[in-house]
């Protein structure tokens, strides 16, 4: 009991990063929401039912992403559309994240020996790693909680606190689920990066599913062994939703049983193999060069050691470009809809379909490319902690071409997923009708990249410094931004604090062109972000 004790600890300690940036995230989405609300629907009972019609006409073109809402004239029903609805989205994400980094980020770097060798039996230490995520993940979801009683009250309404409590319960529930299977998953495969891949994949095959079903009836008898379906079915926040406890006790259910069968598979393993492997393979010592010659070109290396995942996101890119397009047909029958010709003036075009592809499509390829982004700035802090920098540099290799491959290995990656997701487009939009303009869509493909570039600026400066906190920061910077974009019209912020979004610096070229100030403040935080990396490379002391 000593030994867990101490891990339970130990396993605290490592999530104290992500306690602050998921803690203030999960507050500030659904506090925003909530807020909102009164700006965007007005007070009067005529102004909030033509809101709740537009919104109702929204989110049938957005249901492949979140469910329809229940009762959006009403600031617990929005916000529990909109703020509940997105963190549905992202605390998955941290729940795969932290899942194989409890296990296979620590197995690499020979922590897990040492603990074990201290008498820590293996069910102990993943008994200790469930209960640190578990007491993290309540803290989490209850402050998404304490934001919605803080963001409706601020338009003048209330939450029925049974209601609320249902639904973090079910959110809960999720999140301990996706937690459960990628925690599975990592005893797979043998590193964590394969762990992350598989593991990202089942989630968004569930999430899809459950997607699916919405959309599609006959899908729908399938979506119930989707955790996000089962998510799903508790709306008990809204006046009138329901609280649907056989699908919330059957959430916990599911992250129990799997986490039983992920310390099982972790009890029979190998350290450093898998489940299905065994045994760790011993590949002997290799003295010669490897004759591929894709690994002696520079920044196609490092594109040729990420082939892997890169073409997962490649097709990831092509699928998100072709799903929309697919809705564009849909969108034509809303020119009558007299409620969203308000939507359409915000937008800046009275196109249906450059709505869709402008402003769902930029907006959500943008998100995407930034957390591409942010994944390799993890990366490369990664390179620099477990020792894989100093060999780079031991071959010798100078220090600035290790910020100089980094900037050209972005660069090109994003290229390919930007360009694939704009080849489909182009490819796709005349069978739905839909004429774009070329020389637009290749600015929005371009001003993808710099976003990228500017995000991996960022990284790399913070990395010169502080390697840990770098991926936190930006994922931070990145969700907060995409919410500024979204709520600061709303709140009629001034320019220059909206701004602040790299987002809102990317703008809506497909709709209306270049943002020439978003442009050149995106290409100076490249230049200077890369700029300091530089410097950084040459003078600091590596892993530190």
């Amino acid at each position: 009991m000593a030994r867990l004790l101490r891990m339970l600890r130990i396993a605290l300690r490592a999530h104290r990063t992500a306690l602050l940036v998921m803690g203030g995230l999960s507050f500030f989405a659904t506090y925003l929401q909530g807020a909102a609300f009164a700006a965007a629907a007005g007070h009067t009972a005529v102004e909030r039912a033509a809101f709740a019609q537009e919104i109702d006409s929204l989110a049938s073109q957005l249901a492949y992403l979140i469910p329809l809402p229940v009762r959006a004239d009403t600031a617990a029903g929005y916000t529990q559309w909109r703020g509940f609805g997105g963190m549905t989205l992202v605390l998955p994400i941290w729940a795969l994240l932290a899942a194989t980094g409890a296990i296979r980020n620590e197995e690499e770097r020979g922590l897990l020996e040492t603990w074990l060798g201290s008498g820590l039996s293996r069910i102990g230490l993943i008994v200790a790693r469930c209960l640190a995520f578990v007491m993290v993940a309540v803290v989490v979801v209850a402050m998404a909680g304490l934001g919605a009683l803080a963001g409706v009250a601020a338009s003048g309404e209330s939450v029925p606190l049974a209601g609320l409590l249902e639904l973090c319960l079910a959110v809960l529930g999720l999140l301990l689920a996706c937690y459960a299977i990628a925690l599975l998953a990592a005893q797979l495969v043998s590193t964590r990066r394969a762990a992350t891949g598989l593991g990202g994949a089942v989630l968004v095959a569930l999430f899809l599913l459950d997607s699916l079903g919405r959309i599609n009836g006959r899908f729908s008898r399938w979506a119930v062994v989707s955790p996000f379906h089962l998510r799903n079915m508790t709306t008990a926040m809204a006046p009138g939703g329901s609280f649907d406890l056989p699908a919330t006790l059957a959430l916990f259910g599911i992250a129990i049983v799997v986490s039983v069968l992920a310390a099982g598979a972790f009890r029979v393993r190998d350290l450093g193999g898998s489940l299905v492997q065994g045994q760790a393979r011993d590949r002997g010592v290799v003295h010669t060069v490897s004759p591929n010659p894709l690994l002696r070109l520079p920044v196609i290396s490092a594109l040729y050691e990420e082939r892997v995942g890169l073409l997962g996101w490649l097709v990831g890119s092509l699928a998100l470009a072709a799903l929309i397009v697919s809705l564009a047909g849909s969108m034509n029958g809303l020119l009558s809809n007299a409620s969203f010709q308000g939507y359409f003036a915000a937008a800046g075009t009275s196109d249906p379909t450059l709505v869709l592809l402008g402003v769902f499509w930029a907006g959500i390829a943008a998100l995407l490319i930034a957390v591409y982004a942010i994944t390799q700035v993890a990366q490369w802090a990664d390179e620099d902690s477990q020792g894989r920098l100093e060999m780079i540099l031991a071959q010798p290799v100078p220090r600035w071409r290790v910020v100089v491959e980094r900037a050209g290995a972005l660069a090109l990656s994003t290229a390919l997923l930007a360009g694939a997701g704009g080849l489909a487009i182009a490819a796709l939009a005349p069978g739905q009708g839909v004429h774009l303009d070329g020389g637009r869509l290749l600015l929005a493909v371009g001003l993808l990249v710099v976003l990228a570039l500017s995000y991996g600026a960022l990284g790399a400066a913070v990395i010169a410094r502080m390697p840990r906190v770098a991926a936190p920061v930006l994922g931070a910077l990145a969700v907060v931004g995409f919410f500024m974009d979204e709520v600061g019209p709303l709140f009629k912020w001034p320019n220059w604090a909206l701004d602040i979004s790299m987002f809102r610096l990317y703008g809506a070229p497909l709709v209306s062109g270049l943002f020439a100030t978003g442009l050149y403040v995106m290409t100076a935080i490249v230049v200077v972000g890369f700029g300091l990396a530089l410097v950084a490379m040459r003078t600091r002391e590596v892993g530190r």
